[in-house]
């Protein structure tokens, strides 16, 4: 569980049988190879392997990994026929570099964003010279409010960042701009944390406009990345290649894509991993060499973005922002924006039916989006009050913000099951598992951590010496001496979040990209994102609770609201499962 952002990692695992639905494990959240089917599970992280053969059926294409060198034959590179395309063997492309070289930009501003934020949450609530270290002093309900609204910048400004890169400025030049925006940030954080800085009382402001920048920078950066890696695979056709054996196969953008996406959202855990140590410096060094890392980091991930080509763009937003002028002139009907029905008011538009049917597709995928804020609400409790709980209990010389570091070892132990264990058991016995249940069991599992959690917060307040004001008693021998329960009861609640990531915010990422028009994918993701920054802006609301003796009271209210909004997507939504099935 390495963040905010969905780490989907893992090698796309193909099953296929007779009358049954090929699942593919693997969904990436940038794809750019049309409009897919429910292409099956997606998953948080896994190693990341060699697909694996699939004997094939009559009439059912499969697919393996073929990233090998292929021989060369008279045919290699001609486009398929349609006979081919379903009867042969589909296999993944041969890969540019400049491609990785996309990708590295990616996973370098990542372990930036995870290497910044983790030890922010002390860095803001506790004062110099405590057991749990510190600089600031600000107190928990303060420090988590800081914290919620640089998530909330990060996960509402991919909005206007895609609609910059596609009115404006293009997919490059916004990231490369918000790459710069955000190696500004982490500069300001890293001169801002050290010892003399803080003792002059330049910390606190500095740490404000790093947070500014930070979230500006990134949520800009990661709106663009993803459909920009894809841009350096260019290829669209199904084209002939010999096989290793010599058989005759076909290269499949989806499965290239797919491929591609997995190494990079595996090497994101892998990063995000390793970020997560920063505490480690925190404790030891301090906070300046914890942040001086991340900002010399940022400034070399614009090697890659200066290395990489910009590719072109089209504009869609200026006519989206006016076909919904007119449906809202309209009477809130989308049907009137059409050329047909402008036509009769006198109005000639430049945009054609099949452009509002888009429209409406985005509009109608955002229905299901709008519980996710919830399930945000709760997920990200990692990055502020679990840590703040973590240092009310016994850490063994453990930092307390390094504890969600339990999170990311968690997706990887978990996904490599799921992925090579759960989804193959179930596809092979033709049991369906499709989107909308998937969430609902992302949904009913973090519900489950949250009712857990409330459970550690009262075991907590139940411990001495300090009972309901952990590290605030005298007995504390100021604030040294946490309450006596240990902090690795909170591993079951870091490994109810890998799980629901898994079959949750993954799946989600997938639904926003597999159901928004080609033309508006990068939007939907930057919607998608802006889900997580709504479930924060919900954490604001809950500010008076965070503080003790009120924590439990608050893990219990998130538990309610999820377990609601699980019921909710489940009775709402199922019937589009069933329209899927139906479909196909």
């Amino acid at each position: 569980m390495a963040g905010p952002i969905p780490d989907v990692n893992g090698s796309a695992e193909i099953t296929a049988e007779p009358n049954s639905q090929s699942r593919l494990v693997m969904a990436p959240p940038g794809r750019d190879a049309g409009d897919d089917t429910d292409s099956g599970a997606l998953l948080s992280s896994s190693n990341i392997g060699k697909n694996p053969e699939v004997f094939p059926e009559k009439n059912v294409p499969t697919v393996v990994d073929a990233t090998g060198s292929l021989p060369d034959s008279d045919e290699d590179g001609r486009v398929a026929t349609e006979d081919e395309v379903r009867d042969l063997l589909h296999v993944v492309d041969r890969i540019p570099a400049r491609l990785w070289v996309a990708c590295i930009a990616g996973i370098l501003e990542r372990f930036v964003w995870y290497g910044a934020t983790a030890p922010l949450q002390n860095y803001l609530q506790n004062a110099t010279g405590g057991e749990v270290p510190g600089a600031l002093g600000l107190h928990q309900a303060t420090a988590s409010n800081i914290v919620n609204v640089l998530i909330i910048g990060s996960y509402i400004m991919p909005v206007p960042a895609a609609v910059i890169a596609d009115s404006f400025l293009g997919r490059y030049k916004t990231m490369l701009y918000s790459a710069i925006i955000e190696a500004m940030g982490a500069t300001i954080l890293f001169a801002t944390s050290l010892p003399v800085t803080i003792h002059e009382g330049a910390a606190l402001g500095g740490v404000i406009a790093s947070c500014v920048l930070l979230a500006v920078g990134s949520g800009a950066f990661k709106t663009t990345v993803v459909p920009f890696i894809a841009d350096q695979y260019d290829e669209t056709e199904f084209r002939i290649q010999t096989g290793k054996k010599g058989e005759r196969v076909v290269t499949s953008r989806e499965l290239t894509i797919t491929y591609i996406y997995n190494v990079f959202y595996w090497a994101i855990n892998v990063v995000g991993f390793v970020a997560d140590a920063t505490p480690l410096l925190e404790r030891y060094v301090g906070f300046w060499l914890a942040y001086l890392i991340p900002c010399c980091v940022m400034w070399l991930a614009l090697i890659p973005v200066l290395l990489v080509r910009a590719s072109p763009t089209s504009s869609i937003m200026p006519q989206a922002v006016a076909a919904m002028r007119c449906a809202i002139s309209g009477g809130f009907r989308m049907d009137a924006a059409k050329a047909e029905a402008q036509l009769r008011h006198g109005r000639v538009v430049p945009w054609t039916d099949s452009f509002i049917e888009d429209i409406k597709r985005s509009l109608l995928t955002c229905r299901v989006l709008l519980l996710f804020p919830i399930h945000w609400l709760c997920y990200n409790q990692t990055f502020n009050n679990l840590i703040s709980q973590a240092g009310q209990m016994v850490t063994y010389g453990i930092p307390n913000d390094m504890m969600k570091i339990a999170g990311a070892l968690s997706g990887i132990i978990v996904a490599p099951i799921i992925q090579k264990g759960l989804y193959p058991y179930l596809t092979k016995r033709k049991v369906e598992f499709r989107p909308i249940a998937r969430m609902t069991v992302g949904f009913a599992i973090l519900t489950l951590s949250m009712v857990y959690t409330a459970v550690i917060q009262k075991l907590i307040y139940k411990a001495g010496p300090c009972y309901e004001a952990p590290l605030a008693c005298s007995d504390s021998h100021g604030s040294t001496v946490p309450n006596q329960i240990s902090v690795f009861l909170q591993i079951p609640i870091y490994f109810g979040g890998a799980l629901a990531e898994v079959f949750c915010l993954t799946t989600g990422t997938e639904y926003a990209y597999n159901h928004a028009p080609k033309s508006m994918k990068t939007l939907m993701q930057a919607m998608w994102l802006a889900m997580a920054g709504l479930g924060t802006c919900l954490a604001l609301v809950f500010t008076p609770l965070t503080k003790d003796p009120h924590l439990v009271v608050m893990y219990a209210i998130l538990a309610g609201l999820l377990g609601g909004a699980t019921v909710l997507l489940w009775v709402l939504f199922r019937h589009l499962d069933k329209a899927k099935h139906d479909a196909e």
